[in-house]
């Protein structure tokens, strides 16, 4: 199924679907889910998407282009280059609209987002920026976030527990409440510099 400019899709399942580099404008999608499509590079302009699924899709470098997203699940996706402060969250969301599950998402950025309970499943995370997001509540559960960078965000009552290679400074961040497995949790003490000792 081709996909065409300034329609409505609704509870349509897209498979295989080729839109790497293509742009796609004025479009609403409700209920629809994407399987193995590949949309890297693709631009979408002020399109929207309401409670639709995406599963073993390629959306790497995808453009969001002020686009919203409503109840959107990510499995099993390749998300990384991704802007999402290109997206358009809406002033009215009280829990974050999208979530990811065994997803890529390596040198994204997620910069002074308000994603409340944003949901991070054992993803993998390299070098995404979370600088000044508010993302309290948020579940993390087995995510790599090797080389990712927090610095003033608000990680209250974060779920933590089988997360890795995060490096999050106690003193830049805020972290009341916030679940960590005990080994893991080691990882805090560097920013405090100070030695170890057995």
């Amino acid at each position: 199924m081709l996909i065409s400019n300034n329609k409505h899709y609704y509870d349509q399942q897209f498979s295989t679907l080729q839109l790497a580099e293509q742009a796609i404008e004025n479009t609403e999608f409700e209920e629809c889910t994407f399987i193995e499509c590949d949309l890297s590079q693709a631009h979408f302009k002020t399109c929207r998407f309401i409670q639709c699924n995406f599963k073993n899709c390629n959306l790497s470098s995808v453009k969001w282009g002020y686009s919203s997203l409503e109840d959107v699940s990510f499995s099993h996706c390749k998300l990384n280059s991704v802007q999402w402060g290109d997206a358009d969250w809406g002033a009215l969301s009280i829990n974050a609209p999208v979530s990811f599950n065994s997803c890529e998402l390596s040198n994204s950025s997620f910069f002074e987002l308000t994603l409340k309970s944003l949901k991070l499943i054992h993803c993998y995370a390299k070098n995404v920026d979370f600088r000044h997001a508010d993302l309290k509540q948020s579940k993390f559960t087995g995510t790599d976030f090797r080389d990712s960078e927090f610095l003033q965000t608000n990680l209250t009552k974060c779920d933590f527990v089988g997360a890795t290679e995060f490096n999050i400074d106690l003193n830049n961040n805020i972290l009341a409440g916030a679940k960590f497995e005990r080994f893991e949790a080691l990882n805090l003490l560097t920013s405090l510099d100070i030695e170890l000792c057995d």
